[in-house]
């Protein structure tokens, strides 16, 4: 089987860990070829892919689709060509909506997606092929932890005023559809685990019918536009969230990594994080990382709890129904409750206070983590389904030549 992965520059963050997939296909006897996606020279990609003639290509986010014209209809190459294109969704595809939205079908695409969640998201943007994976580490990215863990608690950015977000969002969005942003916002704040097509739903139906009426005008003018409001919701739920827990974190030694916008707390401190690798010394020096979900990973584990984990930090998570599928609670994760203050302060008092029960459940997180989300099954899911979609195309291939005959 050959496969042609489209890849746009290096692949960057967690999006490292997909390299250990590549191998593992390699290792199964897949022939891989590496294609570089440039989008000022689409051209080159198509030429080199046509020279290839591979069975399968793949991308990550939906970043390698590429769409040609057939009859005046716009239509992915994979659909042109008849190969299968798998695309691998390690964040909402309503993020990368520009990828896949305004076509008439996606055919052979087969989305893999590591959020059941996504799958929501995915129909809504036209797309019915959808198969879940649960996300894994490439291990030879990690350091061995520091011994000495010099950082109590640390807060995982972004970490964005909400009012930031607000301002950003009032100069693009008109006046009169402005308050179904804030309300649906709000929603979600208060509700983590409610997809935000779900939540906006439900906050539209509450508006009078003339609202009603005028919000759905607009948006029928104005699709990508709606598509983007989408995404600005859950951005802002997210920040509203975290803005929320920090806030109330006073006279707690606190350091928040990586991006950071608004007034910072007196006894905050602000860590900016240049690379993956200086990001993994910092969990690696670290007693117990918090985290709290954005609403783009809205029921799964995602990526970075699982690098916190396997750098032997503790993560403190807000609870959420799939959690314990992922990480035990008290075992292997602290979880608290996303807006209940009482429990959070107590749960970081207790842990702050008692140091080597928060390093004991980083431990067997990080066991929890080195047993349980290695490549090895989910590289071979992905070759079973490749083998599986060949398997199935000869018997369609053989039914067409047998007709043939008989006609």
């Amino acid at each position: 089987m050959k496969l042609a992965f489209f890849k746009v520059g290096e692949l960057q963050g967690n999006l490292r860990h997909l390299k250990v997939l590549l191998e593992y296909l390699k290792g199964r006897g897949v022939e891989l070829k590496e294609i570089e996606l440039d989008p000022q020279n689409v051209q080159k990609a198509v030429e080199e892919l046509q020279e290839f003639k591979p069975a399968f290509t793949m991308d990550v986010n939906a970043t390698g689709i590429v769409i040609g014209e057939q009859d005046g209809k716009k239509i992915p190459i994979y659909d042109l060509f008849g190969f299968v294109h798998l695309s691998f969704f390690t964040e909402d595809p309503l993020l990368h909506f520009p990828n896949l939205y305004g076509v008439d079908s996606h055919r052979n695409l087969v989305a893999l997606v590591t959020d059941i969640k996504y799958a929501d998201s995915l129909k809504f943007l036209g797309v019915e092929n959808i198969s879940y994976i649960t996300p894994f580490l490439d291990f030879s990215l990690f350091p061995q932890p520091s011994l000495e863990r010099d950082i109590e608690i640390a807060f995982l950015g972004p970490v964005i005023a909400p009012e930031i977000v607000v301002n950003s969002v009032r100069r693009n969005l008109p006046d009169n559809i402005f308050p179904l942003f804030i309300e649906t916002g709000e929603f979600m704040f208060r509700n983590p685990e409610v997809h935000v097509l779900t939540a906006l739903n439900h906050i539209l139906s509450i508006f009078n019918p003339q609202f009603q009426q005028e919000f759905m005008d607009w948006r029928q003018k104005n699709e990508e536009a709606f598509l983007r409001l989408l995404n600005d919701i859950s951005i802002y739920a997210t920040m509203r969230k975290r803005w929320y827990l920090i806030n109330f974190l006073e006279g707690v030694n606190l350091k928040v990594i990586g991006e950071f916008q608004g007034e910072l707390k007196e006894d905050h401190e602000h860590v900016k994080v240049n690379s993956f690798e200086e990001l993994l010394d910092i969990y690696g020096r670290t007693n117990i990382t918090v985290l709290s979900f954005p609403h783009t990973v809205p029921s799964g584990i995602g990526f970075t709890p699982l690098e916190v984990s396997a750098m032997g930090s503790a993560p403190m998570l807000d609870f959420r129904g799939t959690l314990p599928g992922f990480l035990v609670p008290e075992e292997e994760a602290i979880a608290y409750m996303p807006l209940d203050r009482a429990d959070i302060e107590e749960k970081l008092l207790y842990y702050l206070e008692n140091p080597e029960e928060a390093r004991g459940i980083g431990e067997r997180a990080r066991n929890a983590v080195v047993n349980r989300y290695r490549v090895d099954d989910r590289g071979e899911f992905i070759y079973g389904l490749m083998k599986d979609i060949i398997a199935q195309a000869e018997i369609q291939a053989k039914r067409e030549e047998t007709d043939r005959e008989k006609g």
